[in-house]
């Protein structure tokens, strides 16, 4: 093989020595891209695995956020459904049980006559009472005094008074005679508001 050039300036040994160098430099340059090209592409795929678990998080944050807002007014009706809750649990601790009351007094009038009614009826949650019953006949109020006066009708109270007579209407005409009563009735369960 024939050379071109010589060169003149430089002997061989020094040549090969820089020839050397160089190669070895090439060699390091190439393993170190290698390595730093292995570490960024590791620091990049982790890092966007990152992002990607980022934006999910956020998204799912966003979606939460926007679930919360749609369900404040559902919020709103479930505390107002709790208090309603809370307010119907403290009025059956003090209700009277009225409804008790009025069946037993009203099982006690239909046994004393047939044309007696119960007009009015108040109870409190002590049991304290006054109602007012009416009749259309004297005779059946005379007959419905004897009742009241009788252990069957007086075994509903502890004590009862007879507070007013009231006469309504004409003489001549179609009375109405009014009894009214006050007194306390005795202790009834009632099972309608039994709690657990």
């Amino acid at each position: 093989m024939k050379k071109s050039n010589i060169n003149l300036l430089i002997n061989r040994v020094d040549y090969q020595k820089y020839g050397n160098i160089f190669e070895r430099l090439k060699l390091t340059v190439a393993i170190l891209t290698v390595i730093l090209s292995v570490i960024f592409g590791y620091f990049f795929i982790t890092l966007k695995k990152l992002a990607t678990s980022y934006e999910k998080m956020n998204l799912e944050k966003k979606t939460y956020l926007q679930l919360l807002v749609n369900r404040r007014g559902d919020e709103a009706k479930i505390n107002y459904i709790e208090n309603k809750y809370k307010d119907l649990k403290n009025n059956l601790k003090d209700d009277a049980h009225s409804v008790t009351y009025y069946e037993l007094l009203t099982n006690a009038i239909n046994d004393s006559s047939e044309s007696a009614r119960l007009k009015s009826l108040e109870v409190d949650k002590t049991r304290n009472t006054s109602f007012t019953i009416t009749f259309t006949l004297f005779d059946k109020m005379m007959e419905f005094l004897k009742f009241a006066e009788s252990e069957t009708f007086l075994e509903n109270f502890e004590n009862i008074t007879l507070k007013k007579l009231i006469i309504v209407g004409e003489k001549d005409k179609n009375e109405n005679y009014e009894l009214g009563f006050v007194g306390t009735f005795i202790p009834v369960k009632s099972n309608i508001y039994e709690q657990e």
